[in-house]
């Protein structure tokens, strides 16, 4: 069904299974993941069982291309940590609370673990500082841009 041929009803019902359907696949979470999904969420991307357009799927690309030369070529300069990609994404889902709705917590989806993961999970080898001081990221309104930031 096109949900732009029924009416009202049709279209929401429409809308929840597809809600459904995307949760089924992990594309959408209910509760905080209980891990950092940077990683998985590039590579779905990258197998194309996540649809995106052509600069997300460049980006994942190039995560998971930085991420294999962090590991076999010693004259890397970036390594991946974890933990440090972590931080920010725990901090906002334990801490933070949404102005509008009936929500006790922010559960951040797996693009927004990707978005933060990339900002903050990048690090020099040798000191530890951050490779990205900062990050231009391109979204429509009411897509839940500002929450990570």
């Amino acid at each position: 069904m096109n949900p732009i041929d029924g009416n009202y009803q049709e279209t929401i019902a429409w809308a929840n299974k597809w809600r459904e359907d995307e949760y089924k696949l992990g594309h959408y979470l209910k509760e905080p993941a209980p891990c950092l999904l940077t990683t998985l969420y590039a590579q779905m991307v990258v197998e194309g069982s996540i649809k995106m357009g052509k600069w997300v799927k460049l980006a994942c690309k190039r995560f998971l291309n930085d991420l294999e030369k962090s590991k076999t070529d010693p004259n890397y300069p970036w390594r991946f940590d974890e933990e440090k990609a972590w931080r920010p994404i725990r901090f906002t889902e334990k801490m933070c609370k949404p102005s509008k709705g009936d929500y006790d917590k922010l559960v951040l989806q797996p693009w927004q673990h990707f978005v933060v993961g990339n900002m903050f999970g990048w690090v020099d080898k040798k000191t530890g500082n951050r490779r990205f001081r900062e990050s231009l990221i391109f979204l429509g309104r009411k897509n839940g841009r500002v929450l990570p930031l």
